[in-house]
């Protein structure tokens, strides 16, 4: 379960970024360096079970172009979990939303608090990086 998340403003401020900045620069590594504060948190409060493939399963995903500028997502996808310790069921949405049927449970909420906390230092590591690389290459 990986979740995007949009603070808005970024598209404009990375499109307007791009047409100042020099083709070489990668915003790509600032998306990336914006993405781990919200990871870490992430990981430092979900919930730990028996075995901690949820936590080991919290991954920053690769910066992607879409029709609304670029995306990163941070979170859990199939590919990073160990679903052998849940019989091949992916569970993590379950974990944070909580689920009904025979013995259900209620949400351990770990993937908004964790952006709601740090969206804005996220954003601070990203407007930063690009400064840092724009001051790097004397512009």
């Amino acid at each position: 379960m990986a979740a995007k998340f949009d603070i808005s403003g970024t598209d404009i401020f990375l499109r307007d970024l791009e047409r100042m900045i020099p083709s070489d620069t990668n915003v790509d590594d600032a998306l990336k360096a914006g993405a781990e504060p919200i990871k870490e948190e992430m990981v430092r409060i979900a919930p730990v079970g028996a075995t901690g493939n949820l936590q080991k399963g919290i991954k920053v995903g690769g910066v992607r172009t879409s029709k609304n500028g670029r995306t990163i997502t941070v979170g859990i996808h199939r590919r990073d979990i160990d679903l052998s310790a849940k019989d091949g069921h992916y569970y993590p949405a379950y974990v944070e939303y909580g689920h009904g049927g025979p013995r259900p449970a209620p949400p351990h909420p770990y993937i908004r608090p964790a952006f709601d906390l740090k969206k804005d230092e996220a954003w601070k590591t990203v407007k930063q990086a690009v400064i840092d690389q724009m001051n790097s290459k004397g512009l």
